[in-house]
């Protein structure tokens, strides 16, 4: 009887552990991760249809930039998915539509409005609904999608400005670096040890 008990606890144990939201299936998290999931496919599908724009025009380090930027939307989308299975729900691969592709400059205006309108309206409301359904690891993945965004904007408008005062690239950062746990992007890990977002070794970073 007591092993009966103890194996009901450790069952009890790990069910929390694996999801650890409270209050009932999560539906509006679990709906968030899946809309997270398509904005994030389609923003890194972007990313690289603008990177090949970028590498058209000559402007090489502007394509780094969004070869990097590509990959850690897919980063994001794989944390939102692990999140949705740990929920007890499949996998998420959703429909992904044809980039609508400009000029550079045009395509980093895109950008910095889809990365402001992420980390400033949708990942907001997506971690009030986690906050409110108690899902911690939604949480986390949202923080870091979150965050991340707000960096990507800042990055692509610096990358605009300068491709606006110059009419060239050559003063953007030549390497770019991706965190591969958080999807932060980074311009230069000179004298940097980790994310500053996750906490990940900079030497693992993916490099572009």
């Amino acid at each position: 009887m007591k092993r009966l008990v103890y194996f009901a606890a450790l069952l009890i144990a790990v069910a929390v552990v694996t999801v650890s939201c409270s209050g009932g299936k999560p539906q509006k998290t679990i709906d968030n991760l899946k809309a997270a999931i398509t904005g994030e496919s389609n923003a890194s599908g972007t990313y690289l249809a603008f990177s090949a724009k970028a590498a058209q025009e000559g402007f090489v380090n502007i394509a780094n930039m969004f070869a990097a930027a590509s990959a850690a939307e897919t980063i994001h989308v794989k944390n939102h998915n692990a999140v949705l299975v740990k929920l007890g729900e499949e996998a998420y691969a959703p429909s992904v539509g044809t980039p609508k592709v400009s000029d550079t400059a045009a395509n980093l205006q895109a950008a910095i409005e889809g990365e402001t309108y992420e980390y400033t309206e949708m990942y907001p409301g997506f971690l009030a609904s986690a906050e409110e359904e108690k899902c911690d690891e939604a949480i986390t993945s949202f923080t870091w999608a979150n965050d991340a965004e707000a960096v990507h904007a800042n990055l692509y408008t610096q990358a605009l400005n300068i491709l606006k005062s110059t009419g060239s690239d050559e003063t953007v950062a030549q390497e770019w670096y991706t965190c591969p746990k958080c999807g932060n992007l980074f311009n230069t890990i000179e004298g940097l040890t980790g994310c500053p977002l996750c906490g990940v070794r900079a030497a693992s970073f993916l490099k572009f």
